[in-house]
């Protein structure tokens, strides 16, 4: 799931500087794999909350 953390750090060039709000809990599904991330802005990385093989 590298192309997750690729898409997002297009999405928020100014990582640790950024003083928004992050785009919370999203899902991801591709063939029979679902997963549940929270992006971290600030702290520059994806947390995998779940991952379900369907």
């Amino acid at each position: 799931m590298t192309e997750i953390a690729v898409r997002e750090s297009m999405v928020f060039l100014e990582g640790a500087d950024c003083t928004g709000t992050g785009p919370g809990v999203r899902t991801e599904a591709r063939g029979r794999l679902m997963v549940d991330y929270l992006t971290d802005v600030r702290g520059e990385r994806i947390t995998l909350i779940q991952v379900i093989r369907m």
